[in-house]
C-alpha cells in the first residue's frame, strides 16, 4: 500500500492535455447553444411586446380613444394601417432584429 503512494507522483502532460482537448470541445459545442437560446429568448420578449402593441392600438381605434400612455416596450415598433374603414381596420407592426424584419398583424371591428 505505501510502495503504491511513493510511485504515484501526479499527473502526465498528456493527461492533462486530454482533458483539456475535451474541456475545450464541450465549450466550443455549448457556447453556440447558449447564444441561440438567448436570441430565440429576445424573439420571445419581442413578439410578447409587440402583440401588446398591436391590442394597444386596435383597442384604441375601436373605442376612439386617445390614451396618451403607450405600453412599456425595449422595442422600437412602425405600425402601418393597411385597411381603414368606419367599421373595420387592419394594422401591421413590424420591427428589426438580427437583420431581419418581423410582423404582426392584427384586426378590429366596431
Amino acid at each position: 500500500m505505501l510502495r503504491k503512494l511513493l510511485n504515484h507522483r501526479g499527473i502526465f502532460l498528456t493527461e492533462a492535455m486530454v482533458s483539456l482537448c475535451i474541456l475545450t470541445l464541450v465549450v466550443s459545442i455549448a457556447f453556440p447553444i447558449l447564444m441561440h437560446t438567448n436570441q430565440e429568448r429576445q424573439m420571445i420578449k419581442q413578439k410578447s411586446e409587440a402583440i401588446t402593441f398591436l391590442r394597444h392600438q386596435l383597442l384604441q381605434w375601436k373605442f376612439n380613444n386617445d390614451m396618451q400612455v403607450q405600453p412599456q416596450s425595449t422595442t422600437n415598433f412602425q405600425m402601418e394601417w393597411i385597411e381603414q374603414t368606419e367599421h373595420s381596420a387592419y394594422l401591421r407592426v413590424y420591427w428589426v432584429y438580427g437583420g431581419r424584419t418581423h410582423s404582426l398583424y392584427g384586426e378590429a371591428r366596431r
